[in-house]
């Protein structure tokens, strides 16, 4: 198979799926979001570079068939898609599940983010939910499995929401991030858990979570191979005033290498200031040192301007700095980037996008 058999086979398998969808049922819907941005980006005093960045575009598919009773079966196939060129993606690469709806609740199995990061990091992304590099480069990867691929989605989910209760829920996901040990030397299956206790009513959100992903190293020939268990407790939220919105969370999280063991403080604060079709952002993240280690600890302060020609459509504009403590003593130097730079360095980006969702 070519090379460019792969893009053409999801383009032909996508078009499918579209034409299915416009001939199915009314409760079938087609929806997405394209989203590009020019950026000039700045590595410590390594240079810079100028690019066209896709913002997680993509198309989906969503839906319901009722059951009768008030319970119904849901299903929802989303994939990434690029509008800078990139690479194809593959199909279902982002959320996508089915699963029941009723009374007793909602249950999704599939492959998602999880509950854990929509119900804290992704509802405080006030500004164009974090696109491109002004994304949230602080937050631990224990709330989604430890992994960055495809946005860091884990497959294998199981994911419960109760029925809202006086605005509170309870989410619960249990996802076997591989459905084997990684290696003989462990007989445990890594896998991830989330809870959120959450509350939605009027203004208010506020969400109490917890994360916990444990995984092997695949050492065989170690016997000293640990089960990581890496950790994150996050509170945050946001309210609704009636001129600005203002956001902020807390985590506390742990992460552990072979079983040495880091731990440290994060907190994140975001507000909008909404004024007809204009929007103005500010956000500060400030992650502290690991506990065994000084200046590990960053900074990233964003700026952000977006107009919305639509309910649909908007234009933004952005700066973003990543500010790492310097590599001061050995193993020290904050390692946060968005450029996979080393530890110490700074990186810094200024854009300007378009979002549109249909």
């Amino acid at each position: 198979m070519t090379s460019t058999t792969h893009p053409r086979l999801a383009l032909a398998t996508l078009t499918a799926l579209a034409s299915l969808a416009a001939h199915a049922e009314p409760n079938v819907t087609v929806y997405g979001r394209l989203n590009a941005s020019f950026e000039r980006v700045s590595v410590g005093s390594g240079g810079s570079r100028t690019e066209v960045v896709d913002n997680a575009s993509r198309i989906g598919f969503k839906g319901t068939e009722d059951l009768g009773g008030g319970n119904a079966v849901i299903f929802q196939i989303e994939s990434r898609v690029r509008v800078d060129g990139g690479d194809a993606v593959a199909l279902a690469s982002r959320d996508s599940f089915v699963g029941l709806k009723g009374s007793p609740g909602t249950l999704r199995l599939g492959r998602t983010l999880g509950p854990v990061y929509y119900a804290t990091y992704d509802y405080i992304s006030m500004h164009n939910h974090d696109s491109g590099h002004s994304s949230d480069a602080l937050l631990s990867m224990a709330t989604m499995g430890n992994s960055t691929a495809a946005g860091g989605r884990m497959n294998n989910t199981l994911w419960y929401t109760s029925p809202s209760v006086r605005g509170f829920t309870l989410d619960v996901a249990y996802a076997l991030l591989d459905e084997a040990p990684k290696s003989t030397a462990s007989k445990q299956t890594p896998h991830h858990l989330g809870i959120v206790g959450a509350y939605d009513q009027g203004p208010l959100h506020a969400a109490l979570s917890y994360a916990s992903t444990q995984s092997t190293t695949n050492l065989d020939t170690d016997p000293a191979v640990r089960f990581n268990n890496d950790r994150a407790i996050t509170f945050g939220g946001a309210y609704t005033f009636p001129s600005f919105v203002l956001g902020g969370l807390y985590e506390r999280s742990t992460k552990t290498t072979l079983g040495d063991e880091k731990s440290r403080n994060y907190f994140r604060l975001a507000a909008m200031v909404p004024m007809g079709a204009h929007e103005f952002h500010a956000n500060l993240g400030v992650a502290g040192d690991y506990s065994d280690t000084s200046d590990t600890g960053a900074r990233q302060y964003t700026l952000a301007y977006n107009y919305n020609l639509s309910k649909r459509t908007k234009l933004y504009a952005f700066y973003t700095k990543i500010d790492n403590d310097s590599a001061k003593s050995t193993g020290g130097g904050g390692a946060y980037s968005f450029m996979s730079t080393a530890a110490g360095i700074d990186n810094s980006a200024i854009a300007t996008g378009i979002r549109h969702n249909f």
